[in-house]
């Protein structure tokens, strides 16, 4: 794991030091000295390809694994200022515990489990919301607890009710599949990946953009490119004079579609990438990879220091303005699920002085991340302990950001709370309301 990363991750020490990623990489191998599960081995690694601090790269279990028979923590949960809060109690039909602080889970404090899982979760650079996002809101948190923690069924909650009193219940795991059919029944979950919208009598438009993906919908009838245009074109006719991005929990995507969302926002030439690099077309670890092929010879040329540099990407070179322009207000709406080609088309936004950043920090950076085209699963050959290697540093064409280590950093900053979600207050939405000047 250790060879491949230093061999192909052009990121590797871009938010850690050599030095400090050696010590990392030795500390972690004098542990090797005992046999180890593969839930082990991946509790052992986690926290190490963490500590390169890249949005893109994580540790996953076995594919094989088999989740399904462990019982699991039957409850959804969120982090707000480092402490754990119940968001879904499927432990029973009255959801008892929705909205409590969890205060300790079979005697370990909540302070100690939150805190050792933020270890083993990371966003780009030293994004603080970025691993509190991903233990909540992509349900890492009851698996992390079972590989990392190693707190099994029955599970003994000690909590504070919203009323302030502690309280104590034992409660015992689900399966996986139950708790996601649960899930599902209680939260549904849109049927596209982007939405337009109109507020105030069509003054203000709310463009929504969950992921960028080549489809909006789930027939593949539009694709993002189209759907962009006639966004624009509608919003021209309604005449709005304020435009809300929604980007919560935007983990990215492809690459174009970011360029296509500026270029709507911006009347002149622009530049959108500064450099796309690999450092070499193919690597050892190529074999452990069946499938695996080198990067083709017409799509990368070596420069001097010996790396591969990208050619013909569409996100290089001069960008040009797509119509109908939009010159009105724009406000984008962001948090610590924010990452990738969001944080792209939001670097641009911050270094054009184009828009105002409302809600959290995001989880991708202002100057560039380690991501796709080409990306490859490394699968290690006898934990089967997997890592999806993305082979390409990115270079925004951002610069002079006094948050360099962070992730994007918002011009409006909006707390939340356990309460504001389960009563379905929306706080960045109305911070973004109350700035669009058209009231």
């Amino acid at each position: 794991m250790r060879h491949t990363l230093e061999e192909a991750d052009g990121g590797l020490y871009r938010h850690t030091s050599k030095l400090d990623m050696d010590r990392t990489f030795d500390r972690a191998y004098g542990e090797i000295d005992h046999p180890m599960t593969a839930i082990e081995f991946w509790a052992l690694v986690a926290p190490v390809v963490a500590h390169i601090k890249d949005s893109h790269l994580l540790v996953c279990w076995p594919k094989d694994f088999p989740l399904d028979h462990i019982p699991l923590l039957p409850l959804s949960v969120r982090v707000f200022g480092g402490r754990l809060f119940v968001y879904r109690d499927f432990s029973n039909d009255d959801g008892t515990l929705e909205g409590s602080e969890i205060l300790s889970i079979n005697g370990i404090p909540a302070k100690q489990i939150t805190g050792k899982m933020m270890t083993s979760y990371n966003g780009e650079g030293n994004s603080t919301t970025a691993a509190p996002y991903r233990i909540g809101y992509y349900n890492w948190f009851r698996r992390t607890l079972y590989g990392l923690m190693k707190i099994e069924s029955p599970f003994r909650i000690t909590y504070r009710n919203s009323g302030g009193e502690e309280k104590g219940v034992t409660m015992v795991g689900k399966s996986l599949s139950d708790i996601s059919a649960a899930s599902g029944a209680r939260d549904s979950q849109p049927t596209t990946t982007a939405d337009l919208k109109f507020l105030d009598g069509g003054k203000i438009a709310v463009l929504t953009i969950r992921h960028f993906y080549q489809y909006v919908d789930a027939k593949q009838k539009l694709m993002l490119h189209d759907f962009l245009q006639e966004s624009f074109a509608k919003i021209h006719r309604k005449g709005s004079s304020a435009l809300i991005i929604d980007l919560r929990g935007d983990s990215g995507g492809l690459d174009a579609p970011g360029a296509q969302l500026f270029s709507y926002l911006w009347d002149k030439p622009f530049e959108y990438y500064r450099d796309m690099v690999v450092n070499a077309r193919e690597f050892d670890f190529f074999k452990y990879c069946p499938g695996a092929k080198p990067i083709p010879a017409d799509v990368v040329e070596k420069r001097r220091g010996g790396k591969f540099h990208y050619l013909n990407h569409p996100g290089l070179g001069l960008q040009q303005p797509c119509q109908p322009h939009f010159g009105g207000k724009v406000l984008a709406l962001m948090n610590g699920g924010t990452d990738s080609t969001s944080c792209e088309f939001l670097s641009m936004l911050k270094l054009h002085e184009r828009g105002t950043l409302i809600g959290e920090e995001a989880a991708g950076s202002y100057y560039g991340c380690q991501a796709g085209p080409f990306v490859v699963d490394l699968t290690l050959p006898n934990s089967k302990v997997w890592l999806p290697i993305n082979l390409t540093t990115y270079y925004y064409v951002a610069s002079d950001y006094k948050y360099a280590d962070r992730g994007m950093i918002p011009d409006y900053p909006v707390a939340h709370t356990i309460g504001d979600l389960l009563a379905g207050r929306d706080r960045d939405m109305d911070m973004a309301l109350s700035l669009t000047g058209t009231k």
